[in-house]
């Protein structure tokens, strides 16, 4: 089971090439529905993040001229350290 912290730690841009600054990441309740980010990609499943389910929100400014903001919901955040870390949580 991911705690807050480690859905915080979490990454979905890692090794991305641009200038990030002025980045909030937070753990947050959907007060309306939002479209998963990881859901969203040519291989997702276009799911939405309901009302009431909890979420990882991303805003930062990228290269300076543009906000960018993500929506994850926590089973893909699940899923994805699952498959990364397999059922050990140490990396493969």
């Amino acid at each position: 089971m991911n705690t807050d912290a480690d859905y915080l730690r979490f990454d979905p841009f890692e090794g991305e090439e641009a200038d990030i600054a002025c980045k909030t990441v937070a753990i947050k309740r959907a007060r309306k529905k939002h479209p998963c980010f990881l859901g969203a990609g040519p291989q997702g499943d276009h799911h939405t993040i309901k009302p009431g389910e909890r979420y990882r929100s991303e805003k930062a400014l990228i290269d300076g001229s543009f906000w960018g903001r993500s929506a994850i919901c926590l089973p893909c955040i699940d899923k994805f350290l699952a498959d990364v870390l397999g059922s050990t949580g140490e990396p493969l």
